[in-house]
Parts: C-alpha cells; structure tokens; sequence
C-alpha cells in the first residue's frame, strides 16, 4: 500500500480556536497549539503510541486513512483504504484494524510499515463499522438501517456473522476497556431511548451478560471504564452523571461529571474526557468531585462523535474539532490532561500593617479537583518564606500553622504569624510542590507596612450645667485589627472666653482604643472638646471632636418706645434696658419696618441705669428689638416691639354750592338741582391692598341714624377713593354727616387703620337763586 507524504504547506499550523482554562501556579504546558488535518470529514482516531503515530480516518468520501506523529505533525496517508470508518488496535498493536463500509470489509494495515497486510471481506452489503477488540478477537458492528448484527474475525481471519443471538435494528456501535479484556458493549439509538447490550468475549464466543434500554435519545458514542465494570454514556440532550453497571446495565453510582459532550473516552487508568459544556472538554476522575482540566473550543469549532483519544500512559489526551458541517477537522494535544491547576490566595488579616503590628497571613488554595476521601488539607508540600528589610534574600518558616479543610476553605491552608517590620517591605512567597493530580504553584505576596490613620469617635453630653459636677466625654480609637498600644490624646478646648482655644489636658489610650475625659467647665454657652491623638510610634494623627452646650442664666432685656403710634415722620424714642449680667454690658438695636429688612438702629454699652437709647424717624409700622450676644454667664437674648404708623388722610366734598351754620358746626350746602354730592378721600402713605369704608348717617329724632354704607373698597392708584350719592335721595332740609375709614391690607400692612373727621351736609331742593 503507497504512503501520499503532506507537503508542509498542507499541514500549516493554524489555531484551532480551542484554549485550554489554566489557573495560576500551572507549570507545564497543558495543550499545544492546534493542527488542521489534511481530511475533509472526520470518523474515527486511534492513538499507536509505541509506534510513534496518530490514526485518523474520514468515513465516506476520503480514500485513505491519516497519519501523523504524536504531536499531529509530518502527515501522510495510507492509500487505498476508501470510506475508512471505525478504527481499532489489535491487541498486541501490531496491525490497525480498519472498517471499509463502502467495501463490505476490513482491512489488517502494519503498524511498522504503514502497509495492509490482509483484507477480510465482511459480506455483500454488510458495511461493517464499528470496531473493537476484546477477548483476542477483532468484533465489529455491521448492518443498515433496519438491520445490523455484531461479527468477528478470529486470529486465523475467518469472518463469523450473527454472534450475537438477538437483533439488532441497526449496526450496532461497539466499545471496550481501553487495555485488553474480555468486556465488551454494544449499543445503537432507537427512537427516544438506546438499545444496550454487554457481554463477555472469549476467543470468538459472545456470551450476553445484560440488556436494556437506557434513557439516551441522541446517542454518538460511549466507553467502558478501565476496570470493565461500569459504561459511560454521552448524551448531549439527556445528559447525566449515571455509570451503568456493565453486569447488569442498573445505575450504580455516579461519574464525578456529567458525560454530555459528543464524544467519551477513558484513559488506562480510569480517567474520563467528555463533560457537559457546549463547546469544550473536561477531564474528570472516574468518581469524586471535581475536574483535572478543562479545554474550551472557539466557535465555531466543536467536538464531534469519537472526538477524544487518550495516550496509553495518560501524558495526552488528543481533541478533535470540527465545524458545523462537520468539516475542517482540526486537531489539538492535550498534555498532562491528568494534572490539576492550583491558584494560591493569600493575604494578612487587613491591608496594609502598621509598622511593629501583629499580623496573621494566610495561605489557601483552589482547584477545580476536590480532596480524595479522607483527605483533609491538599496533598504536597508546602514552603512559604517571609522577606522584610531585615532578611532580604528571605527566611523559610519552618512550622506554619495548617487548618483542615472546611466550608470556608475547601483545600485547607497555612497560617503565619508575626509582627510587621518597623519599616521597609514585607512579603511572602508561596510555593506548592504539587502532588498526585495538582500541579504545582507559587506566588509571592506582598503585604503593605505604613502608618494608616486608626478611626477615632467620642460621645458627649449636649448639655451640661456651668460650674456643676464634671462633665464626662468618652472616646474610642477603632483599628481594623489587632494593633500596638501606643500613642495619647491630646485635648483642646475652645469657649466664649477661649476662641482661639487652649489646652486643657492629655489622656492616655486603653488597650482596646478606649479612653475618657473630665472637664468642669466655667464658662458658659458652647464648649467644644477637639481631641487629638498623635498616632504613637506607628499610626498617624487623627482628630475629632464635640460640642458641650453649657447652660447660663437669662438676662433682663426690654425694648420700649416713648409711643404706641406715629403719623409719618415722627420721631420714634426707643430705650432698651438690661438688667444683671457677667462681662458684657453690650446691647444692640434694630429697626424693621414693614416690607423690609431688619437694620441695626444703634450698639454700645448701656448707661449707668443699665439703659441705651436711639431715635428713629419713622415712614410706616416698625419693629424695634434689642440683643444682647450674651457673656461667659449669661446667655443671648433678644425681645421687641411694635409701634404702628398711623397715615393721613384727606376729605373732599364735590359740588357743595354754599355752607351754613347750625350752631358750632358747618354744614355743606348742596341743591338737588346739582344732581349728585361727591366725597373723596386720600389716604398718604400709599399702599397696595388697602381699602376704604364709607359711613353715611342721618339726623332725626334728636339723634344721628346710619342711612348707607360702601364696605371696603380697594383705593385708586393715587390713594385717592371717590364716593358718590345722588343728592335727590336726600330729604331736604334735613341734616346729614359722612365719614370714612381707612383700612390697611391685611398681610404686610405698613401703617395702621384710620378715620377721617365728620362732614356735615345738607340738601336743599330746587337750586339757588
């Protein structure tokens, strides 16, 4: 048979796409980078490691079958081996095993020479497939949908059809340990289930050990567990974690993972490949928890049926991918798939250490691999040296502290404790020497040394009495972990008689931060308590503080005016008086007159009599007030007063032709002939919002009778208000009086209310002559 040797060109080394997820600490290199294959499709792949070569056939289509090194690289192909399906090794692994559906054959190649040594004709229409040896006998599945069978070839060639009693409703897929036995299973998809049958293979007799129909309605490959006692079935849209038991196919147990990639396949030693994730690979101990490593494809590339091969000493784990379509076979190595990565964590209690501070690092672990039963820290050995100032080139620690493993700490870890260097760095290197399947690890840790700020809080009273028993104010300094006792607070207080503030005392720091001050305090009003620590020798200054209201006693203060009301223009006297007070005979006065804003009118000290007075020109209502800021002893008061401006107003009568006397009194004189008498009023000063009232009276029966009203009628722009009366509504002859009533707004008023005099009228009829 001819070898077709590859050009470089050919098997130029592309990306697969496919990246492994390695963890810090990982020291080899877990996967090399991935190879596409000179094949359009892929079918099947046997791994010939004492002969140096991957087999790799392409079903139906291709005309021969791949080879390259273990590392996919210097393809050739074994020619005139068209449609090559299911591979397989015989069990000495002198010759390959090829199935040739398309042939109804199977072809014996040399491993040693790449050449077919023999080819056994299976039947016309057997189209053989899958392939397995077990027992010393090559057995493969044959058949078409709607009918299959299991056949053999014995050592001498001879082909034996139907060894298997039953049927089968299509050519069954076959599977056996991956080192030689007698174990061997076949299975095939029908509808929602998947027809399982095993059976033990000595020479070429099968004998059925079980049969049943297990829940798998998209069956593409499974694999019996290295000790023939258990199946591994992949199931991508029923996937489960289920090992059946080969003697009678019952669940006993259950994988560490679930099998539910396109492909399974178990390594010598009973590991798996083949997890439940879209486009990747898991490696997975038989039972337990947890993964060795993970492989994880780029799309569009996936695992396709028969996509994993394991090395016979468990070094590689070979991975193909495909696309969609199922083309461009690409292939990746996968190198110590058995070695689980470890990341490290570490860390001091808090971050950063003040210099001389007590510390505790800590030194963990994570795996995607769970501890083996019985194992309560992560097997191996573990260094870890501290550097500082002091030792720069590193101190090893001989005796770390280890804690088993437990909810917060799945792998265990090792603890370390010590006391932060007075300056310079520190840090920790970590280093794990691996054990069993976790790969090594080591990281360095540094831990920051510097002068932090602890936080700093106190609780006062709010208030407290001048003179009285000692008030008390505590404090305490909060760090964020095990600290030094050093350092004092420093008290600075500050009062009315103090401003700039003074000290009045240091108090030293208990050690859980705690501490406490008296004061009695002799001047009233606010105190405030600024409290200082001064950081020691390893922290830094911090402040805070807190106020005392410290009662005083309430002054004496009035404020009077020489009078209640004032027309415009008058002079206001106003006197504030204070009574008893300590060191301050300060009073200050102020005028707010209506609508505007409060003005200092005068300050000073009072007189002798304890009195200070100012004078104040006043335009409308005003408010006086007095203040005193108050002294060490007594405490700030402010009173007032109100004075009232009460406006002018000015009457008019319209049309009066004469004027008389009754009396003492003039009375206007008005003829009906005139039509209509006027009364105009004006009121100064003006204001938005006022009104005027209008008061008609009638003399008769020896006394004064109201005849008509106007209630409240908003003023004219000017201030002016004008009231009419036709004068026929009048009796003639007799005597009348009007007056009006002036009204200020009742928000914001800035005068008083008002009346205006009487006017006296009277009507006569006719008209003058």
């Amino acid at each position: 048979m001819k070898l077709a040797r590859f050009s470089p060109s050919t098997a130029a080394a592309l990306l697969l796409g496919l990246t492994t997820v390695v963890g810090p600490g990982a020291v080899d290199s877990y996967a090399a980078s991935g190879t596409p294959l000179p094949i359009a499709h892929f079918a099947h792949m046997v791994v010939d490691a004492p002969h140096g070569h991957l087999f790799i056939s392409g079903g139906a289509g291709t005309d021969g079958i791949l080879v390259t090194d273990l590392d996919g690289g210097n393809p050739t192909t074994i020619s005139g081996e068209p449609g090559a399906t299911g591979l397989a090794l015989s069990g000495d692994g002198s010759a390959l095993y090829a199935a040739l559906p398309g042939q109804d054959a199977i072809a014996a190649i040399s491993t040693n020479d790449l050449t077919e040594s023999a080819r056994y004709d299976t039947g016309t229409g057997t189209r053989p497939d899958s392939l397995a040896v077990a027992g010393g006998t090559l057995w493969f599945g044959y058949g078409t949908a709607g009918a299959g069978g299991i056949g053999s070839v014995d050592a001498a060639g001879t082909v034996i059809l139907r060894q298997d009693s039953g049927s089968w409703p299509a050519p069954p897929m076959l599977a056996t340990t991956p080192t030689p036995s007698g174990v061997l299973a076949a299975a095939t998809q029908t509808g929602a289930t998947s027809a399982f049958v095993t059976y033990r293979a000595e020479g070429d007799t099968l004998t059925r050990q079980a049969a049943k129909a297990l829940p798998v309605p998209d069956l593409s490959d499974f694999a019996v567990t290295a000790d023939g006692q258990h199946l591994a079935v992949s199931s991508w849209v029923g996937p489960s974690a289920d090992r059946y038991r080969t003697s009678d196919l019952a669940v006993d147990g259950r994988f560490a993972e679930f099998v539910a990639s396109k492909a399974v396949a178990v390594a010598p030693d009973g590991t798996l490949a083949g997890c439940g994730c879209n486009y990747g690979v898991r490696v997975f101990p038989e039972t337990g928890e947890g993964v060795y490593n993970e492989y994880d494809y780029e799309y569009p590339l996936s695992l396709p049926a028969h996509g994993l091969a394991w090395s016979p000493d468990e070094s590689r784990l070979y991975i193909v991918g495909v696309d969609a379509s199922g083309g461009t076979p690409t292939l990746r190595t996968a190198r110590n798939p058995e070695t689980a990565w470890v990341r490290l964590s570490g860390g001091s209690t808090t971050t950063p250490l003040a210099p001389g501070e007590a510390y505790s690092f800590r030194a963990g672990f994570y795996s995607p691999l769970g501890l083996g039963a019985g194992e309560s820290i992560i097997p191996g050995t573990v260094r870890i040296t501290r550097y500082d100032a002091a030792d720069p080139g590193g101190v090893l620690i001989p005796d770390p502290t280890t804690t088993r493993a437990g909810v917060a700490d799945s792998f265990g870890s090792y603890h370390v404790a010590g006391t932060a260097p007075l300056s310079g760095p520190l840090s920790f290197r970590v280093d794990y020497s691996g054990s069993g399947h976790y790969g090594p690890a080591g990281q360095t840790f540094d831990v920051p040394v510097a002068k932090y700020a602890p936080t700093m809080a106190v609780t006062a009273p709010s208030t407290a009495g001048r003179a009285a028993s000692p008030l008390t104010i505590t404090g305490k300094l909060t760090w964020p972990h095990a600290h030094v006792t050093t350092g004092a607070v420093h008290v600075v207080k500050t009062d009315p008689a103090h401003p700039s503030g003074y000290a009045v005392g240091t108090v030293s720091v208990a050690a859980d931060g705690g501490f406490a001050f008296h004061d009695s305090p002799q001047t009233g009003g606010a105190n405030t308590y600024a409290f200082s620590y001064d950081g020691g020798t390893s922290y830094l200054p911090v402040k805070t503080s807190a106020t005392v209201q410290v009662s005083r006693a309430t002054p004496g203060l009035s404020v009077t005016t020489d009078a209640t009301s004032y027309h415009s223009g008058a002079t206001v006297k106003v006197t504030a008086h204070l009574g008893t007070t300590y060191n301050s005979r300060s009073v200050t006065l102020y005028d707010q007159p209506a609508g505007a804003s409060r003005a200092q009118l005068k300050s000073g000290k009072v007189d002798a009599h304890g009195n200070l007075v100012a004078y104040y020109k006043t335009t409308r209502n005003t408010v006086f007030s007095a203040a005193f800021a108050g002294d060490y002893r007594y405490a700030p008061r402010t009173v007032t007063t109100s004075t009232t401006l009460t406006p002018t107003v000015r009457t008019q009568t319209q049309w009066p032709l004469s004027t008389t006397r009754v009396g003492s009194t003039t009375y206007q004189v008005f003829y009906k002939s005139e039509v209509n008498m006027g009364f105009n009023v004006q009121v100064t000063p003006r204001q938005s919002g006022g009104c005027m009232s209008v008061y008609l009276e009638h003399y008769y029966s020896g006394a004064w009778h109201q005849t008509t009203s106007q209630s409240c009628v908003p003023l004219y722009g000017d201030g002016w208000y004008g009231y009419g009366r036709a004068l026929k509504l009048f009796t003639s002859n007799d005597h009348y009086r009007i007056r009006g009533h002036y009204t200020p707004p009742a928000k914001g008023a800035q005068t008083g209310s008002v009346w205006t005099r009487w006017t006296y009228l009277t009507v006569r009829s006719g008209s003058p002559s």
